[in-house]
């Protein structure tokens, strides 16, 4: 059973009121990256609720849009991503996501 993300947790750019509806979506892109791996010890329920909210800055910054993209660039943090760069929300969302999990062996191993 994956750990629940709550506000405590949550340090990003926008109110947890603001990012709180699209926890599902968080969650779920989170799941693509770490398959069936489930957080086990501190260090992974961390390394997860880190990845959970950075999926969320990242569909904060395209506007919540799940991935429907719009024309112009995105602003996340000091990364700005122009349309056509980059690989758009997909990629960001991957690239966040990797990040926060990097070094926890929470990444699934069967991902390239």
């Amino acid at each position: 059973m994956l750990p629940e993300v709550e506000s405590a947790d949550y340090h990003g750019a926008n109110t947890w009121d603001d990012v709180r509806p699209h926890l599902g979506a968080a969650v779920a892109a989170v799941r693509e990256v770490i398959g069936f791996n489930e957080p086990e010890g501190e260090a992974q329920v961390e390394a997860y609720k880190a990845a959970v909210c950075a999926a969320l800055d990242v569909d904060a910054a395209y506007g919540f849009s799940g991935g429907i993209e719009a024309s112009g660039s995105v602003r996340l943090g000091s990364l700005t991503i122009e349309q056509g760069q980059g690989g758009g929300y997909d990629a960001a969302m991957d690239r966040a996501v990797r990040r926060a999990l990097s070094g926890s062996g929470l990444l699934y191993q069967g991902l390239g």
